[in-house]
């Protein structure tokens, strides 16, 4: 049904299609397969050669109100929320699918980046330390993965940005205005881009702003800002 889907809505034109965090709603059940299973193969096939873009956004998959209580909302907004996005990211970059796929796109879509799990935490302190649990062996760092197929959207993520140029990521951040959610910054989107992106080259910003989410979702660039 996935990939029949898959196949449909190509052929209506459309460049983006979004997969939940997890393939089967609910708890996390072991007995389920994850994305990293071999079943899934044909879907990954299917979605490569039909040149769509595959984006996790954040609170799918799962019920994210796992806590309650003090703290809880911005418990399950941070970790349950947006934080399951992670999960998806790290096992396309980590199980082999981007190495079996060279040509998949993959966005993770409205979450606060945490690129140093997607850098540090792929290479050093789990792939390579850690090299005796890893399999499938990868020809490259998870890490070369992320950076040559995937992206990730944030808002005001100061922290995320400061990391772009010396992880060299910044090819693949995407800023997004998050409208209408009020955690985004519209309408004062100008004034937010002011206040985060001043440390970064005129390069970087252009790309972030604008010129990843078209190479990422095939979108044109209006002729005025070329």
């Amino acid at each position: 049904m996935a990939i029949a889907e898959v196949e449909r809505v190509a052929k209506l034109g459309y460049k983006v299609l979004t997969l939940p965090n997890r393939p089967h709603w609910g708890a996390l059940d072991r007995a389920r397969p994850g994305y990293n299973h071999r079943d899934y193969e044909p879907l990954w096939a299917a979605i490569q050669d039909h040149d769509l873009t595959i984006t996790f956004h954040a609170a799918t998959g799962k019920d994210p109100r796992a806590v309650s209580g003090f703290g809880g909302a911005i418990v399950n907004y941070v970790i349950h929320g947006c934080g399951e996005v992670m999960e998806p990211m790290v096992t396309v970059c980590a199980s082999g699918i981007l190495e079996r796929y060279p040509k998949l796109r993959v966005v993770a879509g409205r979450r606060q980046c945490r690129l140093g799990a997607l850098g540090d935490g792929h290479d050093g302190r789990s792939h390579l330390k850690h090299h005796f649990w890893t399999r499938p062996k990868l020809k490259e760092l998870p890490s070369t993965y992320f950076r040559n197929n995937c992206g990730a959207v944030l808002s005001e993520d100061h922290s995320a940005l400061l990391t772009a140029e010396p992880y060299h990521l910044e090819n693949n951040l995407m800023w997004a205005n998050d409208f209408p959610h009020h955690e985004g910054s519209w309408p004062h989107s100008a004034q937010a881009i002011e206040r985060i992106f001043g440390h970064l080259r005129e390069d970087s910003r252009a790309k972030i702003l604008g010129l990843n989410a078209t190479r990422f979702f095939g979108f044109e660039v209006p002729e005025e800002y070329r």
